[in-house]
């Protein structure tokens, strides 16, 4: 993986195949999470779809979703008050954000060559949607695994069965660390917070 900065603003994404078909893979695995907890189809307008009313009324028993769709207020009430509205929107975004990745590695007609290295640009625009996206593969991840502390990475690192998982969590720590150092936080004013649920990330931040 090499990230390059790019004369005119945003990034150029260097990625070997197997790197571009894990990330691609990964990204496919989100949408299939999200999309079991959605309530309706997508809609095809963006605009429509973040602004779609509805949700559940809990969190989501499944503790990666859990981890997307935290509660947002303390009190129960109000927590599930605001799901209700928000959820439905929150998840269609990150279903736009997660289909506008794969698009760009543009993997959909199959991998080519082994040695071809796949080169995506990523726009000051379109970088929140990758760092979102690549955000939230890391919760989804860190909660499949049970990494809350630094003191799990370090013994889930040391874990054969696991060992491998997190190595792809501080992969994709590295690619997001290293886009944001380039680009500068600012680029994620657009964000609204649901990656705030930090503890994935500053286990990872030792990574």
């Amino acid at each position: 993986m090499k990230l390059l900065p790019l004369p005119e603003g945003g990034l150029r994404l260097h990625l070997e195949v197997d790197e571009a078909a894990m990330l691609d893979q990964l990204v496919a695995q989100l949408m299939q999470l999200l999309q079991s907890h959605s309530g309706t189809a997508l809609d095809p307008d963006p605009l429509f779809a973040s602004l779609e009313v509805g949700g559940s009324d809990d969190v989501p028993e499944d503790p990666a979703l859990a981890r997307l769709f935290p509660n947002a207020y303390e009190d129960d009430a109000d927590a599930t008050q605001f799901r209700r509205v928000t959820e439905q929107g929150l998840l269609n975004r990150k279903l736009q954000d997660a289909i506008q990745v794969t698009t760009a590695l543009g993997l959909g007609g199959g991998l080519p060559s082994e040695d071809a290295v796949i080169e995506v640009d990523i726009s000051t625009t379109t970088l929140p949607a990758w760092a979102r996206t690549v955000t939230a593969l890391r919760l989804a991840i860190a909660a499949r695994i049970g990494l809350d502390t630094a003191e799990d990475h370090d013994r889930l690192l040391e874990d054969e069965e696991t060992r491998g998982t997190v190595l792809v969590f501080d992969w994709l720590a590295a690619i997001l660390e290293a886009a944001l150092m380039m680009q500068g936080g600012a680029l994620l004013d657009g964000d609204d917070g649901d990656d705030a649920d930090g503890s994935a990330d500053d286990a990872s931040d030792r990574a």
